[in-house]
């Protein structure tokens, strides 16, 4: 087709108004317009068509990317600084085994034998807390012809607060103990052996003690503990005591060097009504210092003590005591071996509360004793202290693995008015006997050795034994001391919960006096006495112990299954086969 100039301007006005109109009107579906076309031409107008649709955007891969690389190394130059921080002993209480605000333990058994034990505490905080704990057992006398009850009863009652770094503690307690004098009951009747009432001694007594404790966080500061205790004794005898102790401590550090001192100080009151009173005190001071490298420990102190007891002040012995003290251990092999000793000594102190603690029947009536001093006989009135010193003593104590572990040790001592128990007829016609303390230079020679080891979880075993020999330079005897004695005891945990205890003691021959050839196995002596001998005795029982849960538990004890009716104290024999049953619970 060809199309001449005009017919081109009219072309391209016809295009111009098409788009103009295109652009007019966009926003509607349709077109309406007059064209006019020269020539042969076909044109189609087609409605929009609108989307119904948005676009969706495409799905991107989650993959992390994984990023590799290589590090060159680069060597440092540096030179490390080494600050060595010594151990230091942690001032740590005991750990309180569960949160309950107390327990109930009581049990009955044959031969009269009752026990309880009732305790009870406050929500405790670190603030502070309190408690109460009730003790009382009782049982019949363990002869059948001098009867009667033994019982013991107390109550203690105590509270401490934190006050700053300071922990205050105080305690009280009293009590009241009744012992039966029912030894050498074949000597304490008539001739027909009628079964009669024991004497009884009954003894009360109250304690008030107070301590403060300081806690530092910091272990090299300097740290300290304090003890005051006031003590009263008294019984149906016209015995009376009043003792006061006071007892302070410090630690600190100076660069690895730990320095430490103690001081103790204790004064007694003590007497009868019907005789004049008696007062003793003792002042021991002792400064050391300790300090550790590797696997070696060492410690070194003097020891000083002024001893003011009665037969010190009235010209009869030595007032002043000085003990050197030292003691080295090597931890070898982390606690494989431990090989460990010492050397030391010390002033102790004698008193009413000290000896009946050690010998229940202790009951004179007279504090007046004799000893041989350049081989004359002297009288001493009032209580002696002993002197302990040359004490030597070492051994090796060690862990192998967490299921054995052991310690071997010996000592040696020499004591100076040592303290042994002899019976006595009080006023040699009394129709029963109680035992007075007697003073003598005593050489002590210890070696013994005990053990624990589990297997697994149901079996657990434990052992001991101790080897003594004693040189006494005025007595006949080491009285009612023994030559050997050996414990061994072993739990089968049964079921979960139930488990089973055997254990056994032994003690070999003891030697004590009698005033009577009628009276056990005995050897006439010198000055109308007689030796009695007491044999060598094994004590067996066997416990069983059932936990029900957290707080519900109980035990059954047979008690001496061999029946023995051994003596711990000359003339004084035990109770014989016992049964024991009782529960615990925690609330």
């Amino acid at each position: 087709m060809i199309l001449n100039s005009n017919t081109n301007r009219h072309f391209l006005s016809a295009a111009c108004l098409i788009c103009a109109s295109f652009q007019a009107t966009g926003q509607t579906d349709t077109l309406e317009m007059d064209v006019t076309f020269v020539g042969s031409r076909q044109m189609e107008v087609r409605d929009a068509v609108k989307l119904s649709s948005w676009p969706s955007a495409k799905a991107l891969s989650s993959d992390k990317p994984q990023l590799s690389y290589e590090l060159l190394s680069k060597r440092l130059q540096f030179t490390p600084a080494m600050t060595p921080v010594e151990a230091t002993r942690l001032r740590v209480d005991p750990a309180l085994s569960r949160l309950y605000r107390g327990y109930v333990r009581g049990a009955v058994g044959t031969r009269g034998t009752t026990l309880l034990d009732a305790s009870f505490t406050d929500l405790r905080s670190r603030d502070g807390s309190w408690g109460a704990l009730l003790h009382h057992a009782a049982t019949n006398s363990p002869s059948s012809l001098l009867t009667g009850r033994i019982n013991e009863n107390s109550l203690d009652a105590w509270a401490s607060r934190f006050i700053g770094k300071e922990k205050v503690s105080v305690r009280a307690n009293a009590g009241r103990n009744r012992v039966l004098l029912y030894g050498f009951d074949s000597l304490g009747v008539d001739d027909d052996l009628r079964e009669t009432s024991a004497p009884a001694v009954v003894w009360s007594h109250e304690r008030v003690q107070a301590n403060f404790k300081s806690h530092h966080k910091d272990s090299t500061a300097f740290n300290h503990s304090a003890n005051l205790s006031l003590g009263w004794m008294r019984n149906n005898r016209d015995t009376r005591e009043r003792s006061v102790t006071f007892d302070v401590s410090g630690t600190q550090f100076f660069g690895e060097l730990k320095g430490q001192f103690d001081l103790e100080v204790q004064l007694d009151r003590y007497g009868f009504d019907s005789s004049p009173t008696f007062n003793q005190a003792i002042v021991a001071f002792e400064p050391s210092a300790s300090a550790r490298r590797g696997p070696f420990a060492a410690r070194a102190g003097l020891g000083m003590a002024i001893d003011a007891d009665q037969p010190t002040r009235d010209g009869l012995g030595d007032a002043f005591h000085l003990y050197p003290r030292a003691e080295v251990s090597v931890n070898l092999l982390r606690n494989l071996f431990v090989p460990y000793a010492s050397i030391g000594g010390e002033l102790q102190a004698n008193n009413f509360h000290a000896l009946t603690h050690e010998n229940p029947f202790f009951a004179p009536r007279t504090l007046t004793t004799t000893s041989v001093i350049n081989n004359q006989p002297v009288n001493f009135d009032g209580f002696r202290s002993t002197n302990k010193r040359l004490a030597l003593k070492g051994g090796v104590r060690g862990t192998i693995t967490s299921i054995f572990r052991f310690h071997g040790f010996f000592s040696t001592a020499q004591y100076e008015d040592f303290v042994l128990f002899r019976p006595t007829f009080e006023n040699d016609t009394a129709p029963f006997a109680a035992f007075q303390a007697v003073y003598d230079t005593v050489g002590v020679r210890t070696l013994g050795g005990e053990a624990e080891f589990d297997l697994g979880r149901a079996w657990s075993f434990s052992g001991g034994f101790k080897l003594h020999r004693y040189n006494v330079r005025t007595e006949d005897r080491a009285w009612n001391l023994p030559n050997v004695t050996w414990s061994a005891a072993a739990t089968y945990m049964w079921i979960e919960g139930l488990s089973i205890t055997a254990d056994a003691t032994y003690v070999g021959e003891r030697y004590s006096i009698t005033r009577s050839a009628d009276y056990g196995e005995n050897t006439p002596l010198d000055n109308g006495n007689f030796e009695l001998r007491m044999p060598r005795f094994l004590d067996f029982n066997l416990t069983g112990n059932y936990t029900y849960n957290d707080r519900l538990g109980g035990w059954l004890t047979l008690a001496n299954l061999t029946n023995a009716k051994y003596e711990t104290w000359g003339g004084f024999p035990v109770q014989g086969f016992q049964v024991l049953g009782g529960v615990n619970y925690a609330f």
